[in-house]
This record gives C-alpha cells, structure tokens and sequence, in this order.
C-alpha cells in the first residue's frame, strides 16, 4: 500500500476557500447594525443605575435631614450670618449635616480646624469629595469650588430655598446685599439664612413642600463665587440653595456672583457682581433626561418633569403657599 497518496488523488480533492470580501463586508454590516441597535438600550440601562444611585443619594440626604431634626428638634440653617470674629463663618447645611450621614470623623476634623472663613479652609479639609452628594450623571464630579476658591468641594445638592412669596420680585429669591453678605428677602423656603425652621413650618405638608434637588456642576474646577453646591464659602451668593421661581432645566440663566462659565450647555449663567443689591439665584438642573429628581420633606424623592407646571412648581418651593400643589 503506497504511503503517499497520487498526485491525481490530490488533485481530485475539493478545494477549500476562506471568506470572500463581500461575504466579509456582509458580517461586518450586520455587526454594525447590532451594536447600533444595542448601543442606545446599553446607554439607557447605565442611564438608569445612576438615576437610581442619585435617587438614592437624594434619599439619605432627607433621611440626614430627619435624624437632625430629631436630634435637634429643627433643621440645619441654610447657612450662617456673617457675624465679626466667629470662626468658620459661611458654613452651610452641609457641614451641619455631615454626622447624620456617616460623615462623623470628617465632621469632626471640620470643627476643630479653625479659619475666619471656611474657604480659607486648607484642601484637606474642604477638599475631601463626599460621593452622597455627587450625582453619577454629572461628568464634572466630584468638582471643586463656588466658594471663592477652588480648595472647596463642590457637590450636585443643594436645599431649597423656595419660589418666592406675593411680596417678592419673582426672580429675587436668593438676593444678596454685597457690603452686607446676607439674604435680604425670605424666598419662603425651608431653608435660608441663619434660619432653623421645624417640621411645623411645612404649613403645606411636609409631603408638598420641597426639601432638596440636583443642579448642575459648571466644569471640574474653579473659585468663582456662588455656583449651585458651593459648600464651602459660596452659600451668601446662592450656592447653598436652589430656586423654584423658574421650572426644572430652565432656559433663564442662572445668576450668580460670578460664573465657572456663562456659555456652559443646559446650564446658562449670568455674572451677578454689580455693586448694590443684585440678585442670586441657582435654578434645579440634571443630566436625567426629562426632569430633575428632588427630596420633598418627608424624605420621599420625586422625579418632576421639565415641562411641569410653573406655579405647581413654585407652590412646591414655598412652605406656606396655603394649598395643595396640582398633580405633577
């Protein structure tokens, strides 16, 4: 039996053959086609784990909120007076509220550390990013400034401040005399300067009235004065507060004392820094499609459309509208 096979036993053999350039081409569109139809539904579902980790976030800021009101049978103060010779001066909410939201050690580090102003604050200190306050959609997070310096962290949430009363101009909610660093109005929210309010003050129901939102963050870094989430110095100038006189993702710019940016896309803003009184205020903003997620006062967290009724919104930011807001 011969050990080689013929040559014309080889050559009767069927010939095999690899791709052709069009079959090759063939795959290669569908792949296209299929990653372009999966790319949206993997785009929503990572869309939708940072929504819910936000969600979550808003949640144990009202949760924090809570334990402090029974702790001190109020809320924090929005932020504190300017008085001559206190130490830590401009400190806000957060700081208040950072033991209640498994923050104690860093609390503590905060309030033995001695500076006039809390911007005058080493990196160290004002610098340590807290991830409860930073919302996994903004790609500026976690960001550092609104506080006339950029050793301060900046984070996404901020409290409300309110939507106006009948007897304040409608976009002078968070109005600030420069020469004397203090709020001149009381916007009717729940929070604002140097005032404690309780449970109590929620005449509309702590389930109507709104307690915190997100915002958007202008840029990574950057010590201009007052942009929403500027905890560490920035809070005379609006940065401790949000506004309801205008709707979720508004298009009227943001105004504070002075901006990261005042081109930045969703999130217009205007310089505020003219002598006299000029007013200060930081619109509710997100990265969610459609609307902006809030913590109302009893802790509960809402998603509100952009399109939701002006006034309805307004009604939510004050605490003492008299009624019930619309179905939003």
């Amino acid at each position: 039996m011969p050990f080689f096979e013929s040559e014309s036993e080889l050559s009767a053999s069927p010939r095999r053959s690899g791709f052709t350039l069009v079959e090759l081409l063939v795959v290669i569109a569908i792949i296209g086609v299929m990653v372009g139809l999966l790319l949206p539904a993997v785009q929503a579902a990572r869309e939708s784990a940072r929504r819910m980790s936000c969600s979550n976030n808003l949640k144990q800021l009202g949760l924090s909120m809570h334990n402090y009101h029974d702790t001190f049978n109020m809320f924090p103060y929005g932020f504190k007076t300017e008085v001559a010779g206190q130490r830590q001066r401009r400190d806000t909410w957060y700081q208040r509220i950072l033991p209640f939201i498994e923050q104690g050690a860093y609390y503590d580090l905060y309030n033995n550390a001695t500076a006039e102003y809390i911007h005058q604050l080493p990196a160290t200190i004002a610098g340590v990013p807290v991830a409860a306050f930073m919302c996994p959609s903004d790609p500026a997070g976690p960001a550092r400034g609104g506080g006339g310096s950029d050793n301060g962290f900046q984070g996404n949430y901020v409290v409300c401040a309110g939507g106006g009363s009948p007897n304040n101009p409608i976009l002078a909610q968070i109005t600030v005399a420069i020469n004397m660093n203090m709020i001149s109005v009381d916007p009717g929210g729940m929070f604002g300067q140097q005032t404690s309010r309780r449970f109590r003050d929620a005449i509309d129901g702590t389930s109507n009235t709104l307690l915190a939102s997100e915002g958007m963050i202008r840029g990574a870094t950057g010590g201009q004065w007052g942009e929403l989430g500027g905890y560490w110095g920035g809070a005379p100038h609006g940065s401790f507060a949000f506004s309801t006189a205008e709707a979720p993702n508004t298009t009227v710019p943001d105004r504070v004392y002075s901006c990261k940016s005042t081109t930045f896309r969703r999130a217009p803003c205007e310089n505020g820094n003219a002598g006299g009184l000029g007013g200060r205020w930081n619109f509710a903003r997100s990265y969610h499609p459609g609307g902006v997620q809030v913590t109302l006062c009893d802790a509960s967290v809402r998603f509100v459309s952009s399109s939701v009724d002006r006034q309805t919104w307004r009604n939510l930011g004050n605490r003492d509208e008299g009624g019930v807001p619309a179905e939003y």
